[in-house]
């Protein structure tokens, strides 16, 4: 038997669902308590989070400059 090598082998191998991270950050019991209220500050907080990972990623990735060609002038 061939071992598990896909994009579910890691340490959780059964994926997570939308539904099941939205229950789990407002504390929800189960998909029915799921409002569109509850979607539309899920999405929201999300894309705030990841606006914030770029705009961090931006400021602290190094500035290296780039190699000059031998026809360069100085």
């Amino acid at each position: 038997m061939e071992p598990n090598t896909g994009p579910e082998s890691g340490p959780n191998p059964h994926p997570v669902s939308v539904v099941q991270l939205i229950c789990r950050a407002y504390g929800l019991t189960d998909a029915s308590e799921i409002t569109v209220e509850h979607i539309h500050r899920y999405v929201t907080e999300h894309r705030l989070a990841d606006q914030r990972t770029h705009q961090l990623r931006d400021r602290l990735r190094p500035n290296i400059p780039r190699q000059r060609a031998s026809g360069d002038a100085a």
